[in-house]
This record gives structure tokens, C-alpha cells and sequence, in this order.
């Protein structure tokens, strides 16, 4: 069935998007590489700007992060997200 959660987008990926947010349903077994497909389904502008051409991964200084609790490093880990939860992906800034 899978959870719902929201993608809070920032910086370029909000222009990109033309949208701040967007809703995204992710399998109970998922890794944070699924988690990322899911975000270009939701979202095909963002790949190749900010999501690879593969649908698995982020380019460059764009990330994930979780509730502003935790960054998300290792994307083949299962993704340990809880229905509602926020994500944001950000673009890290030196």
C-alpha cells in the first residue's frame, strides 16, 4: 500500500518545479533510492537537474533531508519515513 509523504522543495528545484511541495507515495520496503524514482515520477522537470538520468540518485549539491532532523547520506539503506512525514531536498550551500 505504501506511505504518503510530502517533498518540500527549495532554492532551484522550486523554480525548476514551479511548485514548492508535492506528495509522494513510497512502499513500506523502500530505499531512499526508490524514495528519489518516486520523486521524478512525481516530478520529471527535476531529472537531469537535479535528480541523475537514472532516477536514482542526486546530482551534485542537492540532498535529502528528513523532518530538518537528519540528512539522508547512504541511499540504498531502507528508508526508515513514516506516513505523513516531511522531506525537503535541498541544495547544500558551502
Amino acid at each position: 500500500m505504501g506511505k504518503k509523504v510530502t517533498v518540500e522543495l527549495t532554492g532551484p528545484a522550486r523554480i525548476q518545479a514551479g511548485r514548492k511541495e508535492v506528495s509522494i507515495t513510497v512502499e513500506d520496503d523502500a530505499t531512499w533510492r526508490d524514495v528519489i524514482a518516486s520523486l521524478a515520477q512525481a516530478l520529471p522537470l527535476l531529472v537531469g537537474k537535479a535528480i541523475t538520468a537514472d532516477r536514482r540518485d542526486l546530482i551534485g549539491p542537492y540532498l535529502l533531508n528528513l523532518g530538518g532532523r537528519r540528512t539522508v547520506r547512504d541511499f540504498d539503506k531502507k528508508a526508515q519515513i513514516e506516513e505523513g512525514d516531511l522531506l525537503s531536498l535541498l541544495e547544500e550551500t558551502c
